[in-house]
């Protein structure tokens, strides 16, 4: 039998939780919207806003929570 060769992706859990919370969604939405399979305008916006929050983890997630 073959092996599987996809790979899967791995994404910051922290900033995906903290996602789900303040937009209201579940974090597989969240997932998905990073992905690039859900096209809304809030996945647009969930998208960008998980690329600013991945580069510094820690100090943006703390900025983000304090601002919502």
């Amino acid at each position: 039998m073959d092996k599987n060769t996809q790979k899967r992706l791995s994404f910051n859990t922290q900033i995906v939780k903290v996602l789900s919370t303040s937009y209201d969604v579940s974090e597989y939405f969240v997932r998905e919207c990073i992905k690039g399979n859900k096209t809304s305008l809030r996945a647009e916006v969930i998208r960008k806003k998980y690329n600013e929050l991945n580069n510094p983890t820690v100090e943006k997630i703390n900025e983000f929570i304090k601002k919502q």
